[in-house]
C-alpha cells in the first residue's frame, strides 16, 4: 500500500511586535481639544465625549519550528523508499541477489563437461560475490544524491492509482521455469497484436529487456577477463567470442524478457495494461529507471569483479595436504632415524 508523503514546504515566518497594530497618540489629542470647546460655548454642560473602543490587537501567528537537517533528511529517505516500494522496485531489488545465484546455479548444469567439484565451487564463489551486494541501498543512495521532490511525488502518485497496484502487485509473483515454459506453449503466451504492442511499450519504456541484455554481457565480460587475468591473449580471444555473441545472447534475452512481461500481466485487463503503459512512459517514470539502471549497471559490474577474483583465486590456490593421524599404529619404524632427536620428533606422530 503506498504512502502518500506531504510536500516539503519552509517555515512560516513569524510575526515580530513592531508588526502589530499600534494606537495613534494623535487621536487622544484631538477628543481632549473637543472636550475642551464645548465647554467654553456651551451653555449647558456639553455631554462627555463618547468612550473609545479599544482597537482590536491581531494575534501573532503561531511560530512553525524549522525543520532540522536531519529531519529533512528522514523525510527525502522515507519519499523514496516510498516510491520504491509503490514501484515494486524494492522487491526485485532485495530479490536479485538470489535471482542472480539461482541464474548461476541454473547455468552450472549446462556445464556437464566440466568436472562437479570445479563447477560447485564456481557457482559458489559467484553466490557469494552475488549476494554481498548491495543493490537496494546503491540505487536508494543514487536517487537521494539525485533528489528530485517533484519527480517522486508525481511517481508515487501515479503508482498508488488502482491500476498500478494492480500491475505491481501480478509483476510480483513468482514464477518456476515449469510454469513458464508451459505458458510459453499455451494460447495464452502468444497475446494479441494490440495486447503485445502494450507489452512492449511496458517493455521499452521501463528499458527492463535492455537492462538485463546488460547485465548479462557486462557479467560474462567481466568474470570472464577476470578469469584469464594476466593472460592478454586469452582475454582478448575470451572478449572477441563475447562480442561475437552478443547481438544473439541479448535477442534472446529480450525475447525471454517479454515473455516474463506476458506471462506477469496475463490475468490483467487490457484497460488497466494500457495505462500501466501510459504511467511507464511518464516523464517522472523515464528519470526513476533511467537513475536505476545506471546504479544495477555499476553494482552489477563490482559484483562480477568480484566473482571473477574469487573464481581466479580457485585456480591459484595450492592444493593443501591434510595431515592423517598415525595413531595407534607402530612407531617401531622410527627406530631408522639416525639421531635421538629425530627419533623422538617422528614418533610424535604415532601419540
Amino acid at each position: 500500500m503506498a504512502l502518500t508523503l506531504p510536500k516539503l514546504t519552509l517555515p512560516a515566518l513569524s510575526v515580530n511586535k513592531k508588526q502589530l497594530p499600534a494606537i495613534v497618540g494623535g487621536v487622544v489629542v484631538l477628543a481632549a481639544a473637543g472636550w475642551f470647546g464645548w465647554q467654553y460655548f456651551a451653555e449647558e454642560p456639553p455631554p462627555p465625549p463618547p468612550v473609545s473602543k479599544p482597537q482590536p490587537v491581531t494575534a501573532a501567528k503561531p511560530v512553525v519550528k524549522a525543520k532540522s537537517p536531519a529531519e529533512i533528511e528522514k523525510e527525502r529517505d522515507k519519499l523514496i523508499e516510498d516510491v520504491l516500494a509503490a514501484s515494486g522496485l524494492k522487491r526485485q531489488l532485495d530479490q536479485l541477489p538470489q535471482t542472480l545465484a539461482s541464474g548461476v546455479r541454473q547455468s552450472g548444469k549446462q556445464h556437464k563437461k566440466a568436472p562437479p567439484a570445479r563447477v560447485t565451487a564456481v557457482e559458489s564463489a559467484l553466490a557469494e560475490a552475488f549476494a554481498a551486494g548491495e543493490f537496494h541501498r546503491v540505487v536508494s543512495a543514487d536517487l537521494k544524491k539525485n533528489f528530485d521532490e517533484k519527480q517522486l511525488q508525481a511517481l508515487l502518485k501515479n503508482f498508488s492509482t488502482p491500476a498500478a497496484k494492480t500491475m505491481v502487485e501480478l509483476e510480483g509473483v513468482s514464477v518456476s521455469p515449469e510454469e513458464r515454459a508451459k505458458f510459453a506453449r499455451s494460447a495464452a503466451g502468444h497475446p494479441s497484436p494490440q495486447r503485445m504492442e502494450l507489452i512492449k511499450r511496458i517493455d521499452a519504456a521501463t528499458g527492463a529487456g535492455e537492462l538485463a541484455g546488460e547485465i548479462a554481457s557486462v557479467t560474462m565480460k567481466t568474470l570472464a577477463t577476470g578469469i584469464a587475468g594476466e593472460n592478454a591473449r586469452k582475454a582478448a580471444a575470451i572478449d572477441k567470442t563475447i562480442e561475437k555473441q552478443r547481438a544473439s545472447t541479448e535477442k534472446k534475452i529480450h525475447d525471454e524478457t517479454l515473455l516474463n512481461l506476458a506471462y506477469s500481466f496475463k490475468d490483467s485487463s487490457d484497460a488497466d495494461l494500457e495505462k500501466f503503459a501510459g504511467i511507464s512512459e511518464a516523464a517522472s517514470s523515464k528519470w526513476l529507471y533511467g537513475v536505476v539502471y545506471k546504479s544495477l549497471l555499476e553494482e552489477i559490474e563490482n559484483t562480477a569483479t568480484d566473482a571473477a577474483k574469487r573464481i581466479g583465486e580457485l585456480s591459484t590456490k595450492p592444493a593443501t595436504t591434510v595431515a592423517r593421524s598415525k595413531t595407534g599404529q607402530d612407531a617401531r619404524a622410527c627406530l631408522g632415524r639416525g639421531t635421538n632427536t629425530a627419533i623422538i620428533k617422528c614418533a610424535e606422530a604415532y601419540r
